[in-house]
């Protein structure tokens, strides 16, 4: 009688054996020893997070992303982590006693209830940084360009480095908030795919908002889109502080980095709790985002205004497979 048990792995979950867990291990120690010496301190935050509280202020996106399960021990329901970003905020509002500039890195598992639409597998390991209480624009710039110090240590070359702005997005997506929920969701996927057949079905011709987001799908390609932009939204009150936010990013990137930059401001990346600047870094030899970035407020302190952060992270096996 065969005795051996027959064993598969869950869809989407992948191992590592030798020699490429060792190549893995390696490159995770090379970054988060190079982020320790830019001055960031390292957190290794728990895997399980409690299902009513996780995420933060992005509770519901990220809880949807989540695995829950009742705990035995307890009777309450559990989540394991689909992001770590988040967890460093948490961290930073209620463990780290200081209201000055925090700078927290990590890498560690994140296991994702979604599988990628380009990566089949739902499990890997996330690298990032994360500063907490710089609101300025020296604070994004030193984020890019550790993103981009983490892309070269792993030895990705040629990287095209993409810019937007989610505060303008957002700005013009105001004007559809009245949607409902899975109406804006398909328009937020929508946008991404810069489907305008995809609007032309959800948004009616009736609505006189529609032909703004026919135009945002253009709305990608070299700085040029900017004054583009400029134009065409000039009746939104904030565009032009967007815009010129985003402007002075790459013109600080013109002058210090060697890497060419693509314009995206209808982008929606990754978990949508980004609020300001937005980054992502790809590759020719590669199809899909190997590391991303941006603005977004992080938890409240004792007081009653935004923490403001901004950070990264990457996908430490998906870049390895390069």
């Amino acid at each position: 009688m065969d005795s051996k048990i027959r064993w598969s792995l869950p869809d989407g979950v992948d191992e590592l054996l030798p020699p490429k867990a060792l190549e893995v291990e390696t490159l995770r120690r090379k970054l988060i020893d190079n982020y320790i010496a830019s001055g960031y301190e390292l957190i290794i935050p728990p895997i399980l997070e409690l299902s009513e509280t996780i995420g933060g202020e992005a509770h519901e996106e990220i809880k949807s992303h989540a695995f829950s399960f009742k705990d035995n021990l307890t009777g309450k329901d559990l989540s394991i982590r689909p992001d770590i970003s988040e967890q460093a905020s948490r961290i930073d509002a209620f463990r780290i006693k200081s209201n000055d500039i925090v700078k927290l890195c990590y890498a560690g598992e994140v296991v994702k209830s979604k599988s990628s639409k380009v990566l089949r597998s739902r499990t890997t390991i996330q690298v990032g940084a994360e500063i907490f209480g710089d609101s300025s624009l020296q604070a994004e710039q030193e984020s890019v360009n550790l993103m981009l110090q983490s892309l070269d240590i792993a030895e990705v070359n040629n990287v095209t480095l993409s810019l937007g702005h989610a505060g303008f997005t957002a700005s013009v997506l105001n004007s559809f908030k009245h949607l409902e929920k899975e109406d804006l969701l398909s328009l937020e996927v929508a946008l991404s795919k810069k489907s305008k057949s995809d609007i032309e079905r959800i948004i009616p011709d009736s609505n006189k908002n529609k032909e703004s987001l026919l135009y945002l799908c253009d709305m990608y390609g070299n700085i040029d889109v900017i004054e583009e932009a400029r134009n065409l939204f000039s009746d939104i009150e904030t565009t032009n502080n967007y815009l010129d936010h985003l402007q002075n990013m790459i013109d600080y990137l013109e002058e210090k980095e060697q890497i060419s930059i693509h314009i995206d401001l209808c982008e929606v990346q990754g978990f949508k709790y980004h609020n300001g600047l937005v980054f992502s870094a790809y590759t020719d030899s590669a199809g899909y985002v190997l590391a991303k970035g941006g603005r977004y407020d992080g938890l409240r302190k004792s007081s009653d205004q935004d923490r403001p952060a901004v950070g990264f992270d990457l996908d430490l096996i998906a870049v390895s497979n390069l």
